[in-house]
Order: C-alpha cells, then sequence, then structure tokens
C-alpha cells in the first residue's frame, strides 16, 4: 500500500512546477483552482439533451481535424514562439462551444481540446512543460465560465444561436461582449504569469506581438461560423476546418516573412528588404512628383560603449537609439538597419529643411537619450551618447537611382565624421536638367 502512494507522490513532486518560484506556484494553482471551481459551479445549471451532444461531437471531431491539419505548422510556429502570449487558432471550438452547449459540455469542449493538442502535436516529447500547458487550458476555461455568464444573462436563446430577427443584432452585442471578456482573461492571466515568472522581462516586451491577436479575432469570427453551421449545416462544418487550417498555416507565413524583414535587435527593415521598399518607393515617387530623402545614421563611439558595457549594454543602447529614431520619422518613412551601429531612412515626400529638420530632432534625441541597464544592486546608465548623419535629398525630376543616393549621403555621413561627429549634412542629387549639385 505504501509503495501504492509513494509512486504517485514521487512522479507529483517531480513536476517542473515545484521549481518555479513560491508566488509563481501560488499564482498558477489559484488560477486552475478558481477555473476548476468555476466550471464545477456552472456544470449543471442546465440539462444535457441529446442533440448537445451531437454538436459537441462535431465540434470535437473538427477541432481533431484541425488539429491534425495544423501539427507541422504548430511544431515550427512553437519552437519560434517570444516571450509573449502565444497565438493559435483552437479558440475557434472552445468559442463555438460556449455559444450553443451547454456549460457541462462547453467546459469539456475546452479540455478535449487541449487535450488533443498536447498529444497530437508533439506525439513524444513536448518543449513546453506540462504545467505551462495546463495553465494555458485553465486561463481559457475560466474566460470560458465568464462568457457563459454573460451569455446565460443577456442572450435568450442561450445555448444558442441569435435571434434570426432584428433583435438578433442586440444578441450579437452581449455575444461580443461575452467573447471579449473571455479574451480579456486569457490574455492578462498569460500576460501576468510570464511578467511574475520573469520579472526582468519589460512589459514592451511582452506585448510586441500585440498586434497579431487581430487573429485570435478572426478565430473567435469562425468560431461563430462554426456554431451556426453545427446548428443548421453540420456538413458544411468541414468548410470552416479547411479555412482555419488555411489561416492557421498563414501565421507561420507571416511569422517567416516577418523574421526575414524584420532586424531582430532594432525592429527595423533588414537591409535587403529595405532596399526592396525604397526602390518601390523611388518608382512612386517619379509618378507623383515628390522628393525623397536618404538618411543614413552612424553611432558616435559605438565600441567603446561595447568595451565599457559589454555586449549585452552595446545592444540596449542599439535598442533604445532604435526606438528614439522612430519616434522622430514618419509612421510611412522607411526604416532599416545599415549594419553595425549604422541606420538608414527613406523619408517620403519631403524637401530640404523638412529633411534637415527630421535629421536634427533624430541627433537631438539621440544626445539626450539614456539608457538604463539592469545590473545587480548597481544601476547603471548609459549617456553621452551622439549620432552623426548624412543625408542627400532625391529631386522627383532626378534619373538616380537609391544605390547612387546612398553614396551621396554616405559621403556626407564621411564628411561629418572628418568635421568631428555630432553633426547633420545635407547633399543634393543633380535633377536631370539642372546645374552643379550643392552641398
Amino acid at each position: 500500500m505504501r509503495t501504492l502512494i509513494a509512486a504517485p507522490w514521487h512522479w507529483v513532486r517531480s513536476w517542473p512546477l515545484w521549481q518555479a518560484p513560491r508566488h509563481v506556484v501560488a499564482f498558477v494553482l489559484m488560477v486552475e483552482a478558481v477555473a476548476i471551481a468555476a466550471a464545477t459551479g456552472t456544470a449543471f445549471l442546465m440539462p444535457v439533451r441529446t442533440s448537445d451532444l451531437i454538436y459537441a461531437g462535431m465540434l470535437t471531431a473538427g477541432a481533431w481535424l484541425h488539429i491534425e491539419g495544423v501539427r507541422p505548422t504548430e511544431r515550427q510556429r512553437e519552437r519560434g514562439a517570444g516571450a509573449g502570449p502565444y497565438l493559435d487558432t483552437k479558440a475557434v471550438w472552445s468559442v463555438a462551444g460556449a455559444l450553443i452547449l451547454p456549460p457541462l459540455l462547453a467546459s469539456a469542449l475546452v479540455v478535449v481540446t487541449y487535450t488533443i493538442a498536447w498529444l497530437r502535436i508533439w506525439p513524444r516529447q513536448r518543449p513546453l512543460n506540462l504545467f505551462r500547458w495546463v495553465f494555458s487550458c485553465a486561463t481559457v476555461l475560466l474566460g470560458t465560465q465568464a462568457a457563459i455568464a454573460v451569455l446565460a444573462l443577456g442572450l435568450p436563446s442561450y445555448p444558442g444561436l441569435p435571434r434570426p430577427t432584428w433583435a438578433g443584432f442586440a444578441d450579437l452585442a452581449v455575444i461580443a461582449a461575452a467573447f471579449c471578456l473571455r479574451w480579456l482573461l486569457n490574455y492578462g492571466l498569460v500576460v501576468t504569469a510570464i511578467l511574475i515568472s520573469a520579472p526582468n522581462t519589460r512589459l514592451s516586451k511582452v506585448l510586441e506581438n500585440f498586434h497579431e491577436q487581430s487573429q485570435e479575432v478572426g478565430a473567435y469570427a469562425f468560431g461563430l461560423l462554426a456554431a451556426a453551421l453545427a446548428v443548421t449545416s453540420p456538413p458544411l462544418l468541414l468548410a470552416v476546418v479547411v479555412g482555419v487550417v488555411t489561416v492557421h498555416r498563414g501565421l507561420l507565413l507571416h511569422q517567416f516573412r516577418t523574421a526575414a524583414r524584420t532586424d531582430a535587435k532594432t525592429g527595423f527593415y533588414t537591409l535587403d528588404w529595405w532596399y526592396q521598399e525604397a526602390r518601390r518607393a523611388l518608382e512612386r515617387a517619379k509618378v507623383h512628383d515628390a522628393t525623397l530623402a536618404v538618411l543614413i545614421a552612424d553611432l558616435d563611439h559605438f565600441k567603446q560603449v561595447n568595451d565599457t558595457y559589454g555586449h549585452i549594454g552595446g545592444d540596449r543602447a542599439l535598442e533604445a537609439v532604435a526606438k528614439a529614431l522612430q519616434t522622430e520619422v514618419r509612421d510611412y518613412d522607411i526604416v532599416g538597419r545599415w549594419g553595425g551601429e549604422e541606420f538608414i531612412a527613406l523619408l517620403i515626400d519631403v524637401d530640404e529643411e523638412r529633411t534637415r529638420a527630421i535629421a536634427e530632432r533624430i541627433r537631438e534625441r539621440i544626445r539626450s537619450l539614456t539608457v538604463a541597464l539592469d545590473e545587480d544592486d548597481d544601476p547603471v546608465v548609459i549617456g553621452n551618447l551622439s549620432i552623426s548623419i548624412g543625408a542627400a535629398l532625391i529631386p522627383h525630376d532626378s534619373s538616380d537611382t537609391i544605390d547612387e543616393a546612398i553614396r551621396a549621403a554616405d559621403a556626407a555621413l564621411y564628411a561629418v565624421k572628418a568635421a568631428g561627429r555630432n553633426r547633420v549634412k545635407l547633399t543634393h542629387l543633380v535633377p536631370q536638367q539642372a546645374g552643379p549639385a550643392t552641398a
């Protein structure tokens, strides 16, 4: 008997959860306990009918087909996942279930969907600890209970579809509120868990991919469509599966495309992609008679920053400079990393005065920039940074290419360095029918 009790106990004690800080363990267990209590509390508020079991079976089958269809995609996406909340499209099926199933089956569908995903996406060994997966499931389960409460209070046809009359628009507002609350609980709890697990992680880093949550909105919309088809035309659920799998695979394509276009340290375009965007912008400028400008900015004496504060300090300084530079250009300007501590920007529809003003703003902003480093009991601040900028205007009637503009801006930059750095120098390319260039 003692052996029978000891074996499960040793297994429980081996969980990686117990290696986390106590406050993290307490938070995880609290969320899971509340989710279980809430699901138990709502489970028997409504009876389960035979038709409900049929709907649940159809949605479970849809979830299984969906997960089978995205297994290779999910493996690659999870390997490249960042620090923030992980996004997938499993929500389609739990959203549909929350709308048309009684609470017991809606909660069961969440657990079943997560279980299928755990067992099928990584059938051997998953890179993510099980307790993190269970916690994620608990946040969705808790969000589902909140959505169920809103639907039960505000949707006359719950569980079921909106009324097929003008009153259905009011029902749709209730549904939107319910699933906004579901998303908020799920996302907020996951972000909180990440921040308390890694207190040195900046909130901006956790939220850097927040824009991807628009994909979650799409998953919720697919969920409402799946609910409607399960009730009215079950065979068409296969179309939802195909659509969701296609969108899900598109997430990986977007992930690869973003990685190929974006410099990891600064968030700016890579040089190759910047060239492509700049050439297209030059073609548009010639059609619309717009003047462009190329800026090349070089962070002064950056080697000294690396030598003094180490490469981690240098990387932090580069990130801070990149953010500062981004705030001083316009949303439609094209900014890239030229290499090392150099940046390149294409300013759209500018003249000499506007170009010089933007360049001077950048220079002044970097001059006043300080970068705080998190050191143990010894805060360190990097200051006294400066930047040199060379710029070249491209008139709308110029025959010059982007490469020629870069050469002109680079020559201006070298002149700035020779003159003592921390300056701006602007040069002009020659229009097709104009006199000599001015410096």
